[in-house]
């Protein structure tokens, strides 16, 4: 399995272009994270790994500013898109050398999949963390559409594959609690992408995972075997991801 940082550094920038060309099409499962953080005012944030910064700009948009986000990010070419209106950490996600106690939360999108030792960095998070603060992590769980879409096809026509080792039921909570949180929630959730036409989510999810060796139709076919693709409305399609999401707090 490719280090994070060798995979992102590769084609974190085609990730980034993908979110600019078509930014809510991921809304949902930002909204998920940034509504189970319940943020306040005068708060400070961690996002990590934050990849080019769009949970961190979602957070901005969401508290008019009046929340500060620090973005931790292991690789320095994925990073390059994050605001300069963020903290950026180019720093692995375990050893992020900033200050213990410094935040009021800590929220992570769709990237420990990529990450072998979660446990250190569930102990960095904790170490971050202020007394009483809280952390929600949303990611893949293995057995979804979502999860055999990406160590499937995509590793199958993405330079590099595609290995993610992905959560199963109740891990996040077992480990969590084992590295020193308290109370932990967790479930799978439907966070379904949202496109203005099937061209569109296809050209999204080439560019997004980088896939360079299956063309257009054969993406849209795996798209529907695995994930499941609807079409509500003529303007309207629906790619039906899916991630498990945890929260947990820090004991005071």
């Amino acid at each position: 399995m490719q280090e994070y940082a060798d995979i992102f550094n590769a084609r974190g920038h085609l990730y980034n272009e993908a979110s600019s060309s078509c930014p809510r099409a991921r809304q949902r499962e930002r909204d998920a994270v940034i509504d189970r953080m319940a943020l306040r005012p005068g708060q400070h944030v961690l996002d990590a790994p934050a990849g080019g910064g769009y949970l961190a700009d979602g957070i901005r948009r969401r508290c008019g500013g009046q929340v500060d986000v620090t973005c931790v990010e292991p690789a320095e070419r994925f990073s390059q898109a994050i605001g300069t209106e963020h903290i950026v950490v180019v720093k692995p996600l375990a050893q992020t050398g900033l200050p213990g106690g410094s935040f009021d939360a800590v929220a992570s999108l769709a990237g420990l999949h990529h990450i072998v030792d979660r446990n250190s960095v569930y102990r960095e998070w904790r170490r971050l963390l202020k007394p009483g603060g809280r952390l929600v992590v949303a990611d893949v769980q293995d057995g979804t559409g979502t999860g055999d879409f990406l160590n499937g096809f995509v590793d199958q026509h993405t330079p590099g594959g595609h290995q993610g080792v992905f959560f199963t039921d109740g891990e996040l909570t077992q480990r969590l609690k084992e590295c020193g949180f308290g109370e932990v929630t967790e479930d799978l959730i439907d966070v379904p992408w949202h496109f203005t036409s099937v061209e569109n989510m296809i050209r999204f999810c080439r560019q997004l995972f980088a896939i360079e060796s299956a063309g257009a139709d054969e993406t849209l076919a795996a798209l529907r075997e695995t994930v499941g693709v609807d079409q509500p409305e003529p303007d309207c399609v629906v790619l039906q991801w899916q991630l498990r999401v945890a929260t947990a707090n820090l004991d005071t």
